[in-house]
């Protein structure tokens, strides 16, 4: 039997080395909020945290200044990024919050939700629950209507970099 040789992460620093090297999938949340566009990217979405309810979660940084404009939203719009949004995944994650949106074509559901286009899924959510977890807080949202759009191939972040993955047909 070999043994893993593992050391302490002794700073946050080397905790965001070691994860980035979990490849994740990369999402929007975002709504209309008081007449605004609101879009933030998110890189820790997790899908299936529960059936039934149908539930997901995410962790959102507690420095961020996006999530507090989004809190009291009545719906929240997640957009899984498909290979359409490499060309502008930089601009989705900028801090410039007025340009992330540009040059990306949205969807407005009639409950305030916002959507990207082009998209792998989409996922009209309610806020459940925050949970604090260290310097982020996790937010459970609770999936009220979804879609999928099949011939789409989603983007991953790697390495802190996007890319692109192989299309695969559907099983369903």
């Amino acid at each position: 039997m070999t043994l893993v040789e593992l050391e302490p992460l002794p700073d946050s620093a080397v905790a965001k080395a070691l994860f980035n090297e979990y490849p994740s999938g990369v999402a929007t949340i975002g709504a209309t909020v008081d007449g605004e566009d609101v879009l933030m990217l998110v890189s820790s979405f997790t899908v299936g945290v529960s059936y039934e309810p149908a539930m997901c979660s995410v962790a959102i940084q507690r420095s961020s200044t996006t999530w507090p404009l989004l809190t009291d939203a009545p719906r929240l719009g997640v957009s899984v990024l498909s290979d359409a949004h490499s060309k502008s995944f930089h601009r989705l994650a900028s801090r410039d919050t007025r340009s992330r949106s540009r040059d990306v074509a949205l969807a407005h559901s009639a409950s305030g939700a916002l959507f990207l286009n082009d998209a792998v899924a989409w996922y009209d959510c309610t806020v459940v629950r925050e949970i604090d977890a260290g310097d982020h807080v996790i937010v459970l949202l609770e999936v009220v209507a979804g879609s999928i759009s099949p011939e789409r191939a989603p983007l991953i972040i790697h390495r802190g970099l996007a890319h692109r993955t192989v299309h695969l047909p559907s099983t369903a």
